[in-house]
């Protein structure tokens, strides 16, 4: 059975929201914090409050810090958690349930991360208000690379706002400190080390030494801060490894072929749509027999009664997958009919319900 989701899921929220009141938005002061000039959020793709604890020999700075710990909203998968950080609002508004779904009008499989072939086709999914529609009165900026610029997801995250390219991390810092005359709000991502945790995993020492590195702009970043400048640095979900043989192939049992039209989601957090006909009690219930104590299975009301998420207004139900397989041993999912072959390599995952995977660093620089 699904725990019940802790208090503090989706506080992640909170955290933009709450950077841009501090300057002077009219917006929602969640975490409380104090006046500034100007504030930054950077946002280190992948690297979970408890990933930070277990590296403490390769960041020794943030770890010399107060580092609080929030949770993302389910499932812990980057779509999900932007889009929340960008809109202040849970999937139930923000639509983002996921890393993709299957869209049951139009029978079609959706990446609602990548998978936009256009900013137009992105802004008609759009659900929900973002800050940088919201506020007129700060500065919105966001800094990442630049192939990242006109993407469909930034189209619906930040639509509004003012986007700096940078290529390296240190270039990105750079640009951070050169803080506009009004008051401002920046957004700065760091992607890397979500990269290498999928492609090494995160007790790899690719991913660790680009921890190191990471950990040393951070330290110079805070060296050079202004007065008046108020940072938060923290994440949209952690990553745990999962070894290649303890993948599960689930398309390989053929009950599963047969009754799954479509397998989406994330590998820790398979989305399942069902073909028509098919009873999902007891679809579920097979599950639960095969797969036992390694995975949880539900439906989107057991979600909602449990609290991790609420996909049941008619705007969402038509994505909202039939059952959910949520790992809860050190395991992932895949249906090879769907999954691309370099995501049937990955060693770090993320998704699940884990306190690996939801709980993220909460820090605080400068005058926060």
């Amino acid at each position: 059975m699904l725990p019940p989701a802790p208090r503090d899921v989706g506080r992640l929220s909170d955290v933009f929201g709450s950077a841009i009141a501090a300057v002077g938005g009219s917006v929602k002061n969640a975490l409380r914090l104090p006046k500034a000039r100007h504030s930054i959020v950077v946002l280190v793709d992948g690297l979970g409050f408890i990933n930070l604890q277990e590296s403490k020999a390769y960041a020794r700075f943030l770890n010399s810090l107060d580092i609080e710990s929030i949770r993302c909203e389910f499932p812990s998968t980057t779509a999900t958690s932007l889009s929340g950080l960008a809109t202040g609002e849970r999937s139930s508004v923000h639509g983002m349930i996921g890393y993709s779904v299957f869209d049951r009008e139009n029978q079609n499989p959706m990446n609602l991360l990548t998978g936009w072939t256009s900013r137009a086709e992105a802004k008609s999914f759009k659900k929900a208000v973002t800050f940088s529609e919201a506020v007129v009165d700060v500065e919105i900026r966001v800094i990442g690379p630049g192939s990242y610029k006109d993407t469909g997801f930034t189209a619906i995250t930040m639509p509004e706002a003012s986007y700096l390219p940078a290529e390296s991390i240190s270039e990105r810092f750079a640009l951070a400190l050169k803080t506009p005359s009004r008051s401002s709000a920046t957004y700065l991502y760091v992607p890397e080390l979500d990269q290498l945790a999928h492609k090494f995993g995160v007790e790899s020492n690719h991913w660790l030494a680009a921890l190191e590195e990471l950990d040393g702009e951070f330290a110079k970043f805070n060296e050079r801060l202004p007065e008046g400048v108020g940072v938060l640095i923290t994440a949209d979900h952690g990553v745990i490894d999962v070894p290649l043989s303890n993948h599960v192939v689930l398309d390989g049992f053929e009950w599963y072929s047969t009754s799954v039209k479509h397998t989406a989601g994330d590998p820790r957090c398979n989305f399942l749509y069902l073909e028509s006909g098919v009873d999902s009690e007891n679809f579920a219930e097979i599950l639960r027999d095969r797969l036992g104590s390694s995975a949880f299975i539900c439906n989107t009301a057991e979600l909602r009664e449990s609290r991790w998420a609420d996909w049941t207004s008619s705007a969402i139900q038509r994505f909202a997958p039939d059952l959910v397989i949520i790992w809860n041993s050190n395991a992932v999912g895949y249906d090879k009919r769907t999954s691309k072959p370099q995501h049937l390599k990955m060693i770090g995952q993320h998704g699940g319900v884990s306190d690996a995977e939801t709980r993220v660093p909460l820090i605080r620089l400068g005058c926060f």
